[in-house]
């Protein structure tokens, strides 16, 4: 049975991304302010994310998902999206807070934990256009781009230490709210389009490899974290309305993500 789970190929995706947040933890913790480590361990975070990207799309696409590779997809993601950006940024970073440096890291991983949790109890096994929280792909995958960025520039720690607790913070934050945010789950892809999504995460991994791309990461994440709360802003007159409609019609109020 074991080994019929060793040889589904989902689960290579997402084994492999295991081991790149296993090999960040450890990069982050041996780097004793050494800006090439951090940069090193937020890569390997970045590897990862594109290979949990990866194995749901495989699965879909073949037709070898199991309750098996669900299972072991989300422990994986508190261990490489969870411990290893709470690992990172506190090494980084955070460190020089004493307890309170402890208390924030630790909080972007229990805010991932916690996200994770009530997505595993709450899920149908249907793909939906919206998320409710920042995942925790996005969200410990955003954080550990920030310090990749940082540390690319040749600097061992942040500047700004307050700025980097306070975003920490907000980032956690975002996990465990409602507030919506856009997922691709519904973008329909073809085999032929998986298959250049396949040679653009190994052209990824060798542009990683010879140049820097944390600028491109750190946009992209900021962007997608922002968004959630701007959108939620921007559409709550809109929203507001609909509520006060459905009232007085009698009607339930309609989902907050719609």
């Amino acid at each position: 049975m074991m080994i019929k789970q060793f040889l589904n190929p989902p689960n290579w995706f997402t084994s492999a991304s295991l081991f790149c947040g296993f090999y960040a933890i450890l990069l982050a913790g041996q780097a004793q302010g050494d800006a090439n480590a951090y940069y090193k361990a937020g890569l390997m975070i970045f590897f990862a994310g594109l290979f949990d990207m990866l194995d749901g799309r495989v699965a879909r696409m073949t037709g070898t998902g199991t309750a098996f590779g669900v299972q072991l997809d989300s422990l994986v993601d508190i261990i490489s999206f969870g411990v290893a950006p709470a690992c990172l940024v506190y090494f980084w970073g955070l460190s020089q807070h004493g307890p309170f440096g402890v208390f924030v890291a630790g909080a972007l991983m229990l805010g991932g934990a916690f996200r994770l949790a009530r997505f595993n109890v709450t899920a149908d096994g249907k793909a939906h256009r919206w998320s409710q929280g920042l995942t925790i792909t996005m969200g410990g995958g955003t954080v550990s781009s920030l310090v990749m960025w940082h540390a690319g520039s040749g600097l061992p720690g942040p500047t700004d230490p307050t700025g980097i607790v306070l975003f920490v913070l907000a980032v956690s934050f975002l996990e465990v709210s409602s507030i919506p945010f856009r997922t691709m789950k519904t973008f329909k892809m073809s085999p032929r389009m998986m298959a250049a999504l396949v040679v653009f995460a190994g052209i990824c991994l060798a542009i990683g490899a010879v140049y820097d791309i944390s600028t491109l990461l750190v946009l992209l994440g900021l962007a997608h974290v922002a968004s959630g709360p701007l959108e939620a802003i921007l559409t709550w007159p809109r929203r507001r309305k609909a509520r006060a409609r459905a009232r007085a019609e009698g009607k339930p109020p309609p989902p907050e993500n719609e």
